[in-house]
């Protein structure tokens, strides 16, 4: 009798009847939902209503390496999201521009059919990269500050908002 409810509780667990422990957080804003790692927790002493910061609890730095998420507007629609794309590139031009910090950018779209845009900015021991994601007349940025040592844990957890996230309807 017992190997045969060891059975079942395995068939149940495998096709997802028993809930396994969640890796992610799912985080809601007035704007849209996404998806952080449990690695990583909202800072609220940084925080605010409309921009919420992260860090990773693992990193005991006094700046810590954190990523931030918050919605703006702008003048252009979904369906012209390339000119959203040559207005960012001109601005992060500008503020980088004797700097010694470097731009590379990419586009392309989110795991939920978002336009997105990317920019990686490096230089001084320091890498910002800024993640578009390109509603109608608006965007969810994803920002990454990278103060000291590996940008892969913020690049994944960074990652994961993006390819989560869904505007709210």
């Amino acid at each position: 009798m017992k190997k045969i409810l060891l059975i079942i509780a395995i068939c149940l667990l495998f096709t997802g009847c028993i809930p396994r422990n969640n890796r992610n957080n799912y985080i809601e804003q007035s704007f849209g939902t996404y998806n952080i790692p449990s690695t990583w927790t909202k800072r609220n002493d940084h925080s605010t209503y409309s921009k919420y910061f992260f860090a990773n609890k693992k990193d005991k730095n006094t700046i810590p390496n954190n990523i931030s998420v918050e919605m703006g507007t702008n003048k252009y629609s979904k369906d012209d999201h390339m000119s959203f794309n040559r207005a960012i590139l001109a601005q992060l031009s500008m503020q980088v521009k004797g700097s010694g910090m470097t731009i590379n950018g990419s586009g392309t779209t989110t795991k939920n059919g978002y336009p997105l845009y990317t920019y990686r900015m490096t230089g001084k021991g320091q890498t910002i990269v800024q993640h578009y994601i390109v509603g109608d007349y608006k965007y969810v940025l994803v920002h990454e500050t990278i103060w000291h040592g590996s940008t892969k844990d913020t690049d994944y957890a960074a990652k994961e908002i993006v390819n989560t996230f869904k505007w709210k309807e």
